[in-house]
């Protein structure tokens, strides 16, 4: 089983060293061991014991907090234990580390805090190793290479106070940066800010070098050295020489940003270490650092400095990036020094990055699956990394608003006189409020030293409230396009719409500094509901359109989260606005246009073949964006209430008119000479809600007489059901049908009938057991609908689940079973742990022959203080079964009943913006433009050929590449007609008003 031979004896008796080594109290010490016995007994914990001991001793002392002497209620978190010597101990990397950890988090149905801790964590450690592999190359610059220094560093050791060394420096710079980062929250907050307080530590460290005249530390090509340097009568200045701006150009800075950084904050903690003496020099000019008598005990200094801040607050060491085993102690390499020539050393770099993308991934966002139509040409650029996305986002960010101030402008208070009532003092002091809330929000919890972080606080709100009133302009000027009559007053009275726009535009802030104030943090902060917010995006994506590419993959993002989860919580407005509208849940037939829905699946089945394909024919239009024509008053609109809606869903009378063509007995359909007239259809209301029609079917020659009446729902040009609800659920079925069909394709389901059977109960489930999605995720109850009726594994179904961008792995480990504030769900029972379901008919979920491993279901739960938690499975047995069983088992029989209509299938997205298509689920084989340069990553160099260019041995070698394997993918290709083209339409007469009613309906 992969496990190690160790006995539990041995076992226990590694634990109790590795606490011995790390000096933990017995408490904590027991509390990890018990955790860890609980967990091995339901999950068989592969690989080496001790690593999992080490996410067990992290969790038992993260739970603990000591506090201090000498401060008066302070508190040191983390029990004392430094996790980098945790790590060290028990031979396990950072990145291993991380792994492992959210693995444990999920056996152990761990709190949301935790999780948040550990992705806090993560994301930390990415910013560092991203400044980390900037600094080398900015280092080496200025200074000559550390590596170079290495063989020097032996010699006359009995002799005290060495001159330092251009290694000693690149270690001191780097242990000064990350001590000062760890006294300013609100600068380390984000990558920018803190990559600029990076160039404020070179900076400072190269003029102390030009002021000591430390020839031999400095590159003699820097570009940033003084003029004369050189010269024989070259005198060192006695003021500091700034190269900020040098820096910024060169590397990917912005220098306004910089220079304020280094002003405000930076220098100010310098002369607090000098004030503290845990610097020493001279204080008026900052110098002094590297003199001989100075540099062992400033370094010793700053290196005990932040010792104490790590123990402090329970993060990880960032020195670890300067230690001899820094590739194995991270677990990739990131130290470059002592490799060769440094142009290799970055290509060793970029080799070495692709192995770790995990905690990157925090810092780009990954494309979603839908939104992509939003999304610019990627631009080819060279050298990208990170950081000069991130501070290119930044200088982005601030050429939009440039020349924009925080305050409305002459357009916008224009537009605000022309409304009925002027709400132009009542806006600002609804934005005044919330950026209050907003500093508040975002200094909290934070030590106020030197700087007030309400600085920093202030500046993203500026950025923010300039940015809301170019928006709040755009926005209106469209809106008047659209509606050249319309009042704004009603919308821009509306609360909950400013409050929403506000809180995007600081989330656009946030974003573009690569905050650690992920969302949801902004809607926490100012107390706006998802539900409302996800409104505002689209509008902001359409008003705006120099946003980047990945701030509207971002947001794209952000309004995919809403949809699948935020927006189904217990408390959103959602559940009351389902409520008031007097109606059911609509289906998404109900609120999609005709367009959105494939049209070749009929409600009635036709028997013949030609008038399917001739009814069918030439009705694919456009694929249109998910709200057209909505304009951010209807989405802001309230919910109307059941007489008006059923006056705007249906026509005032009962009677339509439908021109038809009238059409012989025996004639030919594919004959245009017949007669057009006119034809009043009686219609009447069923109880669903929804328009049929009574029809009598007149005997003709060579048809059969029916006795009963064949019911056919009317198409509507217009969504059924409109409005700011119809708008969510549009959207929300939308995401639904992607992420279905996207796991269909990886788990080659293909057949059209069986994805119209997951559509339709997931529809049910949806429109007759809305209470399954409260306080639950969309991807749990399609994993849930995919496993009852395709038959597949729950393990099949996650690993190609976990295959989309959005997966996590709490989606399946931790779902909620029943909670004290939900209604309905208490008197679910649970008769035993591994109950299953009762009918044979439905596919049972077979006990695994092998206990489960962490990438494997157990059906079990945890219960808390508020809410029962446990993974899909539990859930599909004890929560989901009980609901959708007599529904499901329609599908179970093979004969499909004939009361079951299966629901149409809401048409797929083309993606034209997709830099690449993948075209092959078994083979890495994609095809894309001849414009795009950049491929899929892989470990080895791709095989590619370029249509009219490329040599035809290239097409040879992707041909025996697919032939491998590829025998059974001709089978599939004839059936798409077999069932059609076998059958001769003469020797299926059918009934000529039954022809009339399909060319009607293809109408």
């Amino acid at each position: 089983m992969g496990l190690s031979d160790d006995s539990d004896d041995n076992i226990f008796k590694r634990h109790e060293e590795l606490c011995v080594n790390l000096n933990m109290d017995k408490d904590a010490a027991e509390e990890a061991w018990q955790n860890y016995e609980t967990i091995r007994q339901n999950y068989t914990l592969e690989g080496d014991q001790l690593h999992w001991l080490a996410c067990a001793l992290y969790v038992a002392c993260r739970k603990s907090s000591t506090p201090t002497v000498g401060k008066s209620g302070a508190m040191v978190e983390g029990n004392c234990v430094s996790l980098t010597r945790l790590l060290r101990l028990c031979k396990l990397s950072l990145i291993q580390f991380f792994s492992k950890s959210k693995k444990w988090a999920d056996m152990a149905n761990m709190p949301p805090e935790f999780r948040s801790k550990i992705d806090r964590l993560e994301r930390n450690f990415a910013v560092s190793m991203v400044i980390f592999k900037k600094y080398q190359p900015i280092f080496v610059d200025m200074f000559h290479n550390p590596a170079d220094d290495q063989l020097r560093q032996s010699r006359s050791r009995k002799q005290r106070n060495l001159p330092c060394t251009p290694s000693k420096v690149f270690d001191f710079c780097w242990t000064l940066f990350v001590c000062v980062k760890g006294k300013f929250p609100g600068v380390s907050d984000d990558l920018v800010n803190s990559y600029h307080l990076l160039l404020a530590s070179c900076d400072l460290i190269f003029a102390n070098a030009i002021l000591a005249d430390r020839r031999d530390l400095l590159n003699p090509h820097f570009s940033g050295l003084p003029k004369n340097f050189w010269d024989q009568d070259y005198t060192p200045p006695t003021e500091a020489p700034c190269i900020i701006d040098q820096l910024c150009k060169k590397h990917d800075g912005i220098t306004l940003e910089a220079m304020g950084i280094k002003q405000y904050s930076f220098k100010l903690q310098i002369k607090k270490f000098f004030e503290t003496a845990v610097l020493k020099g001279r204080a008026s000019n900052l110098s002094g650092i590297l003199e001989q008598g100075n540099f062992d005990l400033n370094f010793k200094a700053i290196n005990r400095t932040y010792e104490e801040y790590v123990l402090s607050e329970g993060d990880f060491d960032e020195r670890i990036f300067l230690g001899e085993d820094a590739n194995s102690d991270i677990g990739t390499p990131t130290k470059m020094c002592g490799i060769g020539d440094f142009t290799e050393k970055l290509q060793a770099k970029r080799a070495g990055s692709r192995k770790y993308i995990g905690g990157i991934q925090h810092l780009a966002p990954a494309t979603p699956l839908t939104g992509r139509r939003y999304l610019k040409t990627k631009e080819m650029q060279h050298d990208v990394t990170p950081v000069s996305t991130a501070t290119q986002s930044v200088s982005r960010l601030q050429t939009l608003l440039a020349g924009r101030q925080a305050a409305p402008s002459e357009t916008l208070l224009e537009l605000f006189r022309s409304c009925s009532c002027n709400p132009g003092d009542k806006i600002e002091e609804c934005v005044k409020e919330m950026g209050q809330q907003f500093c508040t929000k975002f200094t909290e919890n934070m030590k106020e030293h030197l700087v007030n972080p309400m600085d920093f606080a202030r500046k993203r709100l500026q950025l923010a409230e300039t940015l809301y009133y170019k928006l709040l302009e755009n926005i209106l000027v469209d809106e008047r396009k659209k509606k050249p009559e319309f009042d704004l007053t009603s919308l821009l009275e509306q609360e909950v719409f400013h409050q929403s726009l506000f809180a995007c535009c600081l989330e656009i802030v946030n974003y573009s500094y690569n905050s650690q104030r992920t969302f949801p943090w902004i809607l926490d902060s100012l107390n706006v509901e998802p539900y409302y917010f996800y409104k505002v995006i689209e509008i902001i994506v359409r008003a705006e359109d120099q946003l980047s590419r990945d701030m509207v993959k971002h947001l794209n993002l952000i309004e995919e989260k809403i949809l699948e989860a935020l927006a189904w919580r217990s408390e959103s407005p959602l559940w009351e606005n389902i409520r008031s509208s007097g109606l059911p849940v609509p289906t998404c037939e109900d609120v999609c246009l005709p367009c959105q829905l494939d049209d070749n699946m009929s409600t009635v089945s036709c028997p013949n073949p030609v008038i399917q394909r001739l009814t069918t024919k030439d009705r694919t239009a456009p694929v249109q964006s998910q709200s057209p024509g909505s304009s951010v008053s209807e989405r802001f609109q309230s919910p109307v209430s059941s007489s008006l809606a059923k006056k705007r869903l249906f026509s005032d009378g009962t009677t339509n008119v439908i021109k038809t063509s009238i059409v012989k007995p025996g004639q030919s359909l594919l004959q245009t000479s017949a007669k057009t007239m006119s034809i009043n259809i009686q219609t009447f209301e069923a109880e669903n809600g929804q328009r049929y029609i009574p029809i009598q079917v007149v005997p003709g020659a060579g048809s059969q007489s029916p006795n009963k009446q064949i019911q056919m729902t009317v198409k509507e040009k217009k969504p059924r059901r409109t409005g700011s609800l119809g708008l969510f659920f549009r959207k929300f079925y939308n995401l639904a049908s992607v992420r279905m069909q996207e796991l269909c394709l990886h788990l080659s389901v293909t057949d059209k009938e069986l994805k119209r059977k997951i559509w339709t109960c997931f529809e049910h489930s949806i429109t007759n057991h809305t209470d399954l999605m409260q306080d639950r995720h969309l991807d749990q109850i399609l994993m849930c609908v995919v496993y009852v009726i395709c038959r597949k594994t729950f393990t099949e179904i996650m690993r190609c689940y976990r295959l989309q961008p959005q997966a996590e792995s709490y989606v399946y480990r931790s779902v909620l079973l029943t909670s004290k504030r939900r209604r309905g769900d208490n008197d679910v029972k649970e008769d035993s742990k591994d109950r299953i379901r009762s009918s044979s008919t439905l596919p049972v979920t077979q006990p695994p022959s092998a206990p489960p491993t962490p990438t494997h279901l157990a059906g079990t739960s945890t219960s808390f203080e508020h809410e029962d938690r446990g993974d899909l499975i539990k859930f599909y047995n004890t929560i989901y079964v009980p609901k959708v069983k007599v529904f499901a088992l329609k599908f179970s029989s093979g004969v499909q009943p004939d009361n079951l209509t299966l629901s149409p299938l809401p048409l797929g997205k083309n993606q034209p913006m997709s830099p690449f298509r993948r075209v092959s689920d078994k083979h890495s084989v994609f095809i894309r433009s001849l414009e795009t340069k950049e491929l899929p990553t892989t470990p080895t160099q791709p095989l590619s050929y370029c249509f009219s260019r490329s040599p035809a041995k290239d097409l040879r070698a992707i041909n025996t590449m697919i032939q491998i394997s590829s025998k059974k993918v001709g089978k599939r290709l004839p059936m798409d007609d077999t069932s059609e083209g076998d059958v001769s339409p003469a020797k299926q007469p059918a009934p000529v008003v039954t022809k009339k009613l399909q060319n009607l309906i293809g109408e």
